[in-house]
């Protein structure tokens, strides 16, 4: 009976050793996962930011420049004319803002990673999502 003993523990020492390698590495792959979400969030953030101000500083030159060239007669039209396009503008970069940041599911590797060894642990689990 003693023989079978170190075999058992060495089994389960095995056993302990492949699960922690296991959960090393998903968490790597976690870190990674998360470390490339920040890299696009901040991206799209620096992108829609510089976009944002350039915008605006060239905006305001072309509006002063125009409002200045135009007759007085037609400076309230083109004033509330330019308005609306800006507005629209606004709208327009919102919703792609909107889609950026909404892009791609986080962490999606990691998960179906997690389902695999679910199902690979547990037959049972093949049922579940």
């Amino acid at each position: 009976m003693e023989s079978r003993d170190p075999g058992l523990t060495e089994r389960l020492r095995r056993v302990a050793e492949r699960a922690l390698e296991l959960a090393r590495v998903r968490l790597e792959l976690l870190g990674v996962e998360l470390q490339a979400e920040l890299l696009r969030l901040f991206g799209a953030l620096t992108a829609l930011l510089l976009a944002l101000l350039l915008g605006v500083a060239a905006l305001l030159m072309l509006v002063v420049a125009l409002l200045l060239w135009v007759p007085d007669a037609w400076r309230a039209p083109l004033g509330a004319g330019l308005g609306a396009a800006f507005l629209a503008g606004a709208l327009l970069s919102w919703q792609w803002a909107k889609r950026q940041l909404t892009a791609g599911r986080p962490f999606a590797a990691s998960v179906a990673e997690l389902a695999r060894d679910q199902r690979a642990i547990r037959p049972d689990a093949q049922d579940q999502p």
